[in-house]
């Protein structure tokens, strides 16, 4: 087995010829230019000589990635399987078909055999997203993304299939607005501290031999938002924070880093490469408002 992290939520799980990529989202802005990426533009090229399974956990810009899926050529489709939560709708699965691709529509629970020995099980999450179990010969990896794991049951529902796990990929700061507006920095610094509790919960109740943080590698770009990120946690912040309050190993990850998913580590280069992308992409220029209207307009 190997593991490869690319960006934010993306990383790859490979074993014997075939290749599981989550949430790739690589570059450029999300959210009406309200994100962009810590680290940009990640190159990531398919081989022909591999198979491949995309699992997008939701359809959020910075996990379905659309220019991420119109750059992937029509001679890389018939080696490529889209894996997405059904839904009522089939408004994900339909765009993907009508570009050509193989899709999978897993069902709750439901566990899917990528190739011997390889499994992935999603999990869905109130009210539109998805967890991943990710097994291979017996080894677990749980991708949490930013599920809404806010409360002991929903983490006990995902234990009743996972038992515990062997690595936990999961969310450590905040992505959403605040309410308030930019008085608000108590709210913003409580939701930061929130999304760690969190992280304590799921280590609490699964049990995680190495937990990795990531799905947090963002920055609030524009003018209208960018004061957003004065109370965001940090890599830094993170690997801190399960050291000492969790059971779990740390393991912070950067952009091409592949692991066996065994061997421990000392983070201390990683959480230098994170503190200076951080510093280096907080000053980077912000996205400017390109239009106003009148009340009437």
């Amino acid at each position: 087995m190997k593991v490869t992290f690319l960006n934010h939520a993306c990383f790859l799980v490979e074993h014997s010829n075939t290749v599981l990529i989550n949430d790739p989202y690589l570059s450029g802005t999300a959210f009406n230019d309200g994100w962009d990426l810590i680290v940009n533009d990640i190159d990531f090229s398919f081989s022909k000589e591999k198979k491949y399974f995309i699992y997008y956990s939701h359809e959020h810009p910075d996990h379905f990635s659309i220019p991420f899926i119109n750059g992937i050529g029509d001679d890389f489709k018939e080696n490529i399987t889209i894996i997405y939560q059904d839904t009522k709708d089939l408004r994900v699965s339909s765009f993907l078909r009508k570009k050509n691709f193989n899709v999978i529509e897993a069902k709750h629970n439901q566990k899917i055999a990528l190739s011997k020995n390889f499994f992935i099980t999603i999990g869905k999450v109130p009210f539109y997203d998805s967890w991943a179990l990710i097994d291979i010969q017996g080894k677990k990896i749980l991708n949490a993304n930013d599920c809404i794991l806010e409360a002991p049951d929903r983490i006990k529902d995902i234990k009743k299939i996972t038992n515990n796990i062997d690595i936990l990929f999961t969310q450590y700061s905040y992505a959403n607005w605040v309410e308030g507006g930019e008085e608000s920095k108590s709210a913003r610094k409580e939701l930061a501290r929130e999304k760690l509790r969190r992280i304590k919960m799921q280590a609490n109740i699964l049990n995680p031999t190495y937990i990795v943080p990531f799905a947090s590698m963002v920055r609030f770009c524009h003018e209208e938002n960018s004061y957003m990120n004065d109370s965001i946690n940090t890599p830094r912040d993170t690997i801190e924070f399960i050291a000492n309050e969790t059971k779990s190993t740390p393991y912070l990850m950067v952009p091409y880093e592949e692991w066996d998913g065994e061997t421990s580590k000392d983070n201390r280069l990683a959480i230098s490469f994170w503190d200076t992308a951080y510093k280096d992409a907080l000053i980077r220029p912000l996205i400017k408002l390109k239009e106003k209207y009148s009340l009437e307009d």
